[in-house]
């Protein structure tokens, strides 16, 4: 081919055209990626948003309880990067049994009696519908586990309790038992609302013996703080929406 001659000619348009085309189509996909970044960094922030006021939700719920139990002479600590409401074991236990002494058992009434106060605002029951006392609120309590712990102390065997272990999780049933006793209507508190298949029962309990201390040490005062029932809070997780389909998209 000679250069003067047309067939070239043709030839460098077909080129152009194509790296063009080419062009084009990165383009194309470059903009509908930065579509889909923005998309889900929106989606990334409103959940991390979400979560954060789940977290200041609890902290408020937490302080409730205890500044109602404080004021009915109940001593309660609370715990609010854990989410925890502690109730020390002297309030509740005498060391080495599973019974709650006659002061525990009033101080459960009472946890029970502000329980089924404050919870069903940030729950559902049978019905779905939050009491009409409670201030609108977007998020729901996931679950409460009632945590049996004990110190470090080995216990005499009765047959029943074998050890730290058995200890800690009938203290955590037998609180739960009461709490239940007192309030039935805590038992039907669930999850999510009674339609959705997730929906469980609030409460649940655990024994965890010597194996989660709050304070290191052998000394008694470290001994009388980790000897402790536990209520920990956790939130539900947020509802994330599934992306719309592209147009189009089959």
């Amino acid at each position: 081919m000679t250069p003067g001659d047309p067939s070239n000619l043709w030839q460098s348009a077909d080129e152009e055209s194509y790296y063009v085309s080419i062009t084009d189509l990165l383009l194309g996909l470059l903009f509908l990626f930065l579509i889909m970044l923005m998309y889900f960094a929106i989606q990334l922030r409103e959940t991390t948003e979400t979560l954060v006021t789940a977290e200041q939700t609890r902290s408020q719920l937490l302080e409730e309880i205890a500044g109602d139990l404080r004021a009915r002479n109940v001593r309660a600590e609370v715990d609010l990067g854990a989410g925890v409401l502690r109730l020390p074991d002297e309030v509740l236990f005498q060391k080495g049994l599973d019974t709650p002494r006659d002061t525990g058992r009033e101080a459960l009434r009472q946890l029970a009696e502000v329980l089924s106060q404050r919870v069903p605002c940030y729950a559902h029951d049978a019905s779905g519908v939050r009491p009409e006392r409670c201030a609108p609120n977007p998020h729901s309590v996931e679950a409460i586990f009632i945590e049996g712990h004990t110190d470090s102390d080995p216990i005499s065997s009765n047959g029943r309790i074998r050890d730290n272990w058995d200890l800690s999780a009938a203290r955590a049933a037998n609180t739960y038992r009461l709490l239940r006793d007192f309030h039935p209507d805590l038992e039907a508190l669930q999850s999510r609302v009674a339609s959705d298949p997730r929906a469980a029962p609030l409460f649940s309990v655990a024994g965890y013996a010597d194996r989660r201390p709050v304070q290191e040490g052998d000394d008694e005062a470290a001994k009388a703080r980790n000897r402790r029932i536990d209520l920990r809070f956790v939130m539900a997780e947020p509802e994330i929406d599934a992306p719309t389909p592209l147009s189009g998209a089959e």
